[in-house]
């Protein structure tokens, strides 16, 4: 098991926080439309960020265990979120579309393989899909 700790302080300036991780930092904003200052990616950017990084580290996890033949070429995630607006003004992520183009070095039906398995190691994933509408689209 893993603990993971983010701290984050709002810094009144538009919408902007500052969210520290260990010697990492990085700004969340929101849009000037928005009433933000478009400083940084907003929080449901960050989301969908995490859920191509979390891609990403599975898929190297794969290649990087002993004995691995693996070999990436090309490992490319588009994640695309649509919200839904509530009558309280509340939102939520509704739907996340995940374009994957995965090029390795395995034939067509292992590369299927390693594409599948890469998607069910997917901590980020496995964490949303219950609350979330996925679909995944293989390139």
């Amino acid at each position: 098991m893993a603990v993971y700790t983010v701290h984050t302080t709002y810094r009144n300036i538009g919408s902007q926080t500052m969210n520290r991780v260990g010697d990492h930092q990085f700004i969340a904003d929101e849009p000037t439309i928005f009433r933000g200052t478009d400083a940084g990616p907003n929080p449901v950017s960050y989301l969908l960020g995490a859920v191509g990084a979390c891609l990403g580290a599975s898929a190297a996890s794969i290649v990087h265990r002993p004995k691995s033949t693996v070999k990436i070429k090309k490992f490319e995630v588009e994640v695309t979120g649509e919200t839904e607006r509530f009558a309280d003004k509340s939102s939520r992520v509704a739907k996340i579309h995940v374009k994957l183009t995965c090029e390795t070095n395995l034939n067509p039906a292992e590369n299927q393989k390693f594409i599948e398995e890469t998607i069910h190691l997917c901590t980020v994933h496995n964490t949303l899909k219950d609350a979330v509408e996925f679909s995944f689209e293989i390139n």
